[in-house]
């Protein structure tokens, strides 16, 4: 193999030209340099790649209102490194949940598909087990649904105040459906090939319908939930499926019942998509990082190049084109430092240093990366997170109680839980007060089911914290530990009571001014619930139930004044209407798609939850969406 031959040497060529473009029409391409510490992955210097230094290098990227420098130029790997060459028609660069349903809808295309994936083959497992979608036949046939498809879509532009893509939007709302029911519809158990979970029962199916729950309202219980909820001026639906595995009772002695991701039998149902995709000819190259793009003379996305665990390199070649689902850059904390400026700046007004700044996630962003080395852009600001959340610190999640601040005093719709982020950020550092009274389980069945909410799929997790409540200590400093009703990690949450309102704040920490102000706050609190109309902030008048029949409860969170990045970020490339990206002029870059998280227009300024485990239901839905459109299948 020669320079040429690769096309890395003309991607160079072509990258300058097409800069100095860019910048003569005022519409410059995120294709020029960046601080070193967020160029493509190194090994200590092991790696005998050579970085290229254009123009730019050390400034900002064309097309970006940042300070700091985050793309780098793309890298120069010598020919002597390519150890071995691959053919195919589809790249798809990740194997996680979206990357599993691109390949497989590709392969069922005709394609012939090549995967590269950063994790070895042992340790390949998909992150979550919600997946947010909408009217399945799954879920239609257990009476959820069929639900209006235009008015959720609405809901979602609602949410993101019309910054997020309304046909990105539709790709997943219009064909999640079809996803999900495909993707169950692969489960053959039991299956020997199946890794399974690690509380996974063997001899019990993903699919059972013990293991397997619809996200419901607590209203259930009174047999009185209907769908939409509408709490806030928001509305949400009963549309996730959970892949929870067997019902964690007990919190274990580290103080969860394990997490999520330890109980999830999602990675279960999903390895039925990638075997499928592997029996239609899919092949699976594992402990490889994605490195850069091959594009030819034109631009065109012909192919892709993957670094091996021994340092060489591998490229793939692609008639058709390259699928980008190598997932978010949470984990790369100069990049989300630089790219995510909302939460950075109020990081920095914390007085927080760079390096605290990152997600769960330890993904580096390298399908953004290659994307944008490729002539794309990341969607501009303020770019979304998965960053959420209410008061803290308690086990019934986003129920509308009592919210104050670290000065005792209300400050926002506690039904609204949309906005609880971006109005936590905004109040002063220090405590953050939930506040109920014995019939705190009433509001507690009124919730909705958006992220975080009361989840009564098991209605264990609902009787369950009823039992923890009652054995609540009363006036003990300590509080009691009581179990979470949100999710399958179930740890504790400390919660106090007292049989006065003075008695709770005291224990509570307030001092005497905080103490007056929280005291002042719930007696207007409980003038408007008399009154019947909250005039104050407009919640539902039917969740407007005063706080005065004891014994009192509360639970203290901790408002920093900014948020990390979350579980993951949600920032992505700008595409098309379907998937394909698109160049500074809006042009599509031909042979390139997006989809999971390094796929731009889903949420605009934040993680929007019309239902619970929508951002996995993205994921999937648009990988498939994806292998479908680039081999020339029809979608909705």
């Amino acid at each position: 193999m020669d320079t040429e031959k690769t096309g890395i040497q003309d991607i160079g060529i072509n990258r300058r030209s097409f800069v100095k473009g860019a910048l003569a029409s005022g519409a410059a391409a995120a294709v020029a340099g960046v601080m070193s510490a967020c160029a493509a992955p190194t090994d200590n210097g092991s790696r005998d790649t050579v970085v290229g230094s254009g123009d730019t290098a050390g400034e900002s990227p064309a097309g970006y209102d940042l300070m700091n420098d985050w793309l780098g130029q793309p890298p120069v790997i010598a020919d002597a490194d390519i150890s071995a060459t691959f053919d195919g028609d589809i790249i798809v660069l990740g194997g996680g949940n979206s990357g599993i349903q691109a390949a497989l809808a590709a392969a069922e295309g005709g394609a012939k598909v090549h995967v590269v994936e950063l994790a070895g083959e042992a340790e390949r497992k998909v992150k979550g087990q919600d997946v947010g979608h909408v009217n399945s036949q799954w879920l239609i046939s257990q009476g959820f649904g069929p639900y209006d498809e235009g008015e959720i879509v609405d809901e979602f532009l609602k949410r993101c105040n019309g910054r997020n893509n309304p046909e990105i939007v539709k790709r997943f709302v219009y064909n999640s459906g079809e996803m999900f029911d495909h993707m169950i519809g692969l489960v053959n158990w039991p299956d020997e090939r199946i890794r399974l979970a690690k509380f996974s029962d063997p001899t019990v199916s993903p699919l059972d319908p013990a293991e397997m729950i619809v996200h419901q309202a607590g209203a259930r219980l009174d047999e009185t939930a209907s769908y939409p909820i509408s709490q806030g001026g928001y509305k949400t639906w009963a549309a996730t499926a959970e892949f929870p595995g067997a019902l964690q009772h007990e919190p274990k002695a580290d103080g969860r019942a394990g997490t999520p991701s330890e109980c999830s039998r999602l990675d279960e149902v999903q390895q039925f998509s990638l075997l499928k995709g592997q029996e239609l000819g899919a092949e699976w190259h594992y402990e490889q990082t994605a490195t850069v793009l091959v594009q030819d003379d034109r631009g065109a996305v012909i192919g892709a190049i993957a670094k091996n665990a021994d340092g060489t390199y591998t490229r793939y070649n692609a008639s058709k084109g390259v699928i980008l689902c190598t997932g978010d850059f949470g984990g790369n904390v100069d990049m989300a430092w630089t790219v995510l400026g909302e939460i950075s700046e109020w990081a920095q007004r914390a007085g927080v240093e760079p390096n605290e700044i990152k997600a769960f996630s330890d993904c580096q962003g390298e399908g953004h990366k290659m994307g944008c080395w490729a002539g794309a852009l990341l969607e501009p600001l303020p770019r979304p997170t998965m960053a959420f959340f209410m008061a803290g610190g308690t086990p019934w999640g986003t129920t509308p109680y009592l919210w104050l601040n670290s000065d005792g005093k209300r400050y926002m719709n506690e039904a609204a839980t949309q906005l609880s982020w971006q109005l936590n950020l905004r109040q002063p550092l220090g405590a953050l007060y939930t506040v109920t009274d014995s019939r705190w389980y009433d509001i507690m069945k009124k919730a909705g089911v958006d992220h975080g909410s009361p989840n009564c799929g098991h209605v264990e997790y609902f009787t369950e914290l009823k039992d923890d409540m009652d054995a609540v200590p009363l006036g003990a400093p300590e509080g009691g530990q009581c179990r979470s009703c949100t999710q399958t990690g179930r740890g504790y949450s400390t919660v106090y009571a007292a049989q006065t309102l003075d008695e709770l704040f005291d224990i509570l920490g307030m001092d005497a001014a905080t103490k007056s102000v929280a005291l002042e706050s719930v007696r207007r609190y409980n003038e408007l619930c008399a009154k019947g109309k909250d005039e104050d902030y407009s919640k539902d008048d039917y969740l407007m139930q005063s706080i005065e029949n004891p014994p009192f409860y509360g639970c203290l969170g901790n408002n920093k004044r900014w948020d990390w990045v979350g579980l993951v970020s949600l920032t992505g490339l700008v595409t098309d209407d379907y998937l394909q990206v698109l160049n500074a002029k809006g042009e599509k870059i031909e042979g390139l798609w997006a989809a999971g998280n390094c796929l731009g227009g889903r949420y605009g300024n934040g993680y929007a939850t019309p239902m619970a485990g929508n951002s996995i239901g993205m994921a999937l839905t648009h990988g498939r969406v994806a292998g479908k459109v680039a081999t020339g299948q029809a979608v909705k």
